[in-house]
């Protein structure tokens, strides 16, 4: 499996692919000898999710194939047979998953988990802290769509 754009800049790094996405930054982080306290760390990290997020998902945008939207909701556990990618988006902004949890359960090929409400999903990111950026979310984005307030 090769390895996401992000990771692909550091040739001696080897990923493990099923690993979680923030113990490989982390294992990166210890290696190039980068600290929380630094101040390019968050952006990094950012640069680093948003890249894994592309690497998984990104493929459904670029050719914007109702295939691919179809299946990303048939692996949320919606209907494989949504007719329009606007009825695909439509469907998704009603599901509630943990955007790091999306990306870990694919890198491992899990079943991914859903919550039945956006307060559940609140509570769950709030206490394991599992949040993704904000920041670089535009428009009618795949990210955009699955990206909750959290509060």
């Amino acid at each position: 499996m090769s390895q996401s754009f992000f990771f692909n800049g550091f040739p001696d790094f080897h990923q493990r692919h099923d690993a979680p996405i923030l113990d490989e930054f982390r294992r990166l982080a210890k290696r190039q000898s980068w600290r929380m306290k630094d101040r390019d760390f968050k952006e990094i990290r950012r640069e680093c999710l948003q890249a894994e997020f592309e690497y998984h998902f990104g493929g459904i945008e670029a050719g914007n194939k109702l295939a691919g939207w179809q299946g990303l909701c048939a692996e949320l556990g919606l209907s494989h047979n949504i007719p329009s990618i606007k009825q695909c988006r439509k469907a998704l902004k009603r599901v509630h998953v943990n955007i790091l949890d999306l990306i870990d359960d694919r890198r491992a090929g899990r079943q991914i988990e859903r919550y039945s409400s956006a307060r559940a999903l609140a509570d769950y990111t709030n206490e394991h802290k599992r949040y993704f950026p904000l920041d670089d979310t535009q428009g009618e984005s795949l990210i955009k769509i699955l990206l909750k307030q959290i509060r």
